[in-house]
């Protein structure tokens, strides 16, 4: 019986863990092919000031904020019913793209549209790959996941460039309203394979001190990248489709060495080195952005900084997660809380940067500081579940 029970176990967990790459796969293509020119839709078809843009992300990422102490304060929660409501809301902000021709109404409604989408999906997600993992195979597995993005971001973008090219930012949004719909078909389709009811509690506390400034900085240096990487770009040169072949052109290969060193921090069971590695790596990439003259410059720039930064997420994230190796979802909560506050309060200060005249590439040295926190993560030696009984 106990036989049977193990093999239907790992039936479910094969299939959980292959739908899930699945619904990313989908989401990472559907969300990078439309979403990459959200911004440059704003500057050049709503004739919007600079400064303004990444309104609609400050204010996503605050109401994201509230929405993590929400689920804090709940009894349970269902991760598939959260992710397929997160769909609807991303189709929503879609829409609004499609529909709406104000653009502080379509920054504010699109920023309340994406504030709900980014938590309800992302936070029922990693709850659900966090429980398929153990310390022996989390690095890789999370590399695995993360990798995902990079592999998808490698194409999406250039045909999304193409799209507007050849027809417009109206096709390019419908188009991903029809992807993310084909998305919320396959969370529909894997669902029997998820979890239903999950608890999950903000315990800032249970995650260290020192690994609650990382996932600040984390949060922080995201808040600056994701929006200064578009703006950046767009000061060199405002054709989609060559924004598109920049866009796409950014961290593949950083995503297969993630997988790579991610299995060795499962062998060595040190991740910290590569976190802050990574985080340190990065500060002299930012330095060669803000310094660039020419496109090329600020390609090979960037690319040496998604090489460089897209690793400490992985582990920092398994460093959590080891920690709380008995309370997995509230590694995942408290992550996307404090990753949440991080890149409201960055995206405010670029904004503000910005409407003073800052150029877009000296914005970037706003990342320093934040990737220096990031080193400060603390992979505790001591064994996960006495942490755990600590805190209970």
């Amino acid at each position: 019986m106990f036989k049977e029970a193990s093999s239907f176990r790992v039936i479910m967990d094969r299939r959980a863990f292959a739908g899930l790459m699945i619904i990313e796969m989908m989401l990472a293509f559907g969300n990078t092919f439309a979403g990459s020119f959200n911004l440059i839709f704003v500057y050049k078809e709503l004739e919007m000031p600079i400064w303004s843009g990444p309104l609609y992300l400050c204010i996503g990422f605050f109401i994201a904020a509230l929405v993590g102490l929400w689920m804090s304060w709940r009894p349970h929660l269902d991760p598939r019913n959260a992710m397929l409501t997160s769909l609807v809301c991303l189709i929503g902000e879609y829409a609004i793209f499609l529909t709406v021709r104000d653009g502080w109404i379509l920054l504010i409604t699109v920023g309340v549209a994406f504030g709900l989408f980014y938590p309800l999906f992302w936070t029922p997600f990693n709850v659900v790959m966090a429980q398929m993992t153990k310390k022996t195979n989390r690095g890789v597995t999370y590399g695995a996941f993360f990798f995902v993005w990079p592999l998808a971001t490698f194409f999406a973008p250039f045909l999304g460039g193409l799209v507007i090219g050849y027809f417009d930012y109206q096709v390019l949004f419908a188009l991903g309203i029809v992807i993310i719909v084909t998305t919320a078909a396959m969370v529909i389709a894997y669902r029997n394979y998820m979890p239903r009811d999950q608890v999950m509690r903000i315990r800032v506390d249970a995650l260290g001190r020192r690994n609650a400034i990382a996932l600040l900085g984390e949060g922080g240096f995201e808040g600056v990248f994701w929006v200064d990487v578009t703006l950046v770009a767009y000061v060199f040169t405002a054709d989609e489709v060559e924004l598109g072949v920049m866009f796409s052109l950014f961290g593949l290969s950083a995503g297969i060495m993630a997988v790579i060193l991610g299995k060795v921090s499962d062998k060595i069971q040190n991740r910290r080195f590569f976190a802050a590695a990574s985080a340190v790596a990065s500060i002299p990439c930012v330095l060669l952005i803000s310094l660039s003259e020419t496109s090329g410059q600020y390609l090979a720039a960037n690319g040496m900084l998604e090489f460089a930064s897209f690793m400490f997420p992985v582990f920092l994230f398994a460093i959590l997660t080891d920690r709380l190796e008995e309370t997995k979802n509230d590694s995942v909560l408290g992550r996307e809380f404090l990753l949440d506050v991080g890149r409201t309060c960055t995206i405010a200060t670029l904004m503000l940067l910005l409407y003073l005249g800052v150029s877009p590439q000296h914005c970037f040295l706003l990342a320093v500081p934040f990737l220096a926190m990031v080193a400060l993560a603390h992979e505790s030696k001591k064994d996960a579940s006495s942490a755990d009984g600590a805190q209970r």
